[in-house]
């Protein structure tokens, strides 16, 4: 199998621990097939899928122009992607941020540099905490009280993913920010 790689901004741990203490109040370990470890959540600002070596050097040379300041983002409690009774995805949201969605598109402005760009749908930010239904049963997530969570973005990384390993997502280069 090719290897496969994504843009992403890593949740800090005591966040994630947080995010995946508070899914333990959920069903989603009786109805979803992936519950991602702690040490593995994550903001994916780009998905690559499979490049070769020589694309993926390219594109963390390019990645490396973008000028953006660091900035705050704060979860938002639970939804999903899909039906409500049975989501393909659920995820902890994030409160609206002009900063991550500029610097989403100078990524993908970026990428558009060194790649061909066919996945074009819209940017929704959010952190996965479980996919791929896999149950009769209907979800319940009614007693997920998430507090609000604030947390500083001052870099972003380019991560390979190992199916077979735990944590899957490694980080194999990390971009910081470089002021306007």
């Amino acid at each position: 199998m090719k290897q496969h790689y994504f843009i992403g901004i890593k949740v800090p741990d005591p966040i994630a621990k947080g995010i995946v203490k508070e899914r333990e109040n959920t069903n989603v370990h009786e109805t979803h097939k992936i519950l991602p470890a702690a040490q593995d959540l994550h903001i994916t600002l780009f998905y690559l899928g499979h490049v070769e070596q020589t694309i993926l050097t390219s594109i963390m040379q390019c990645l490396r122009d973008i000028q953006w300041e660091t900035f705050e983002l704060t979860t938002s409690g639970l939804s999903h992607f899909g039906n409500e009774q049975t989501p393909r995805v659920v995820y902890t949201a994030l409160e609206n941020s002009n900063p991550l969605y500029f610097l989403q598109h100078e990524i993908v402005q970026q990428l558009s540099k060194v790649m061909e760009i066919t996945n074009t749908k819209d940017f929704h930010a959010h952190i996965t905490i479980a996919k791929k239904w896999a149950a009769a049963n209907d979800l319940h997530t009614k007693d997920f009280q998430l507090p609000k969570m604030s947390f500083d973005v001052s870099h972003f990384s380019v991560f390979q993913i190992n199916n077979d390993q735990i944590p899957r997502y490694e980080a194999i280069d990390s971009i910081q920010c470089r002021r306007l």
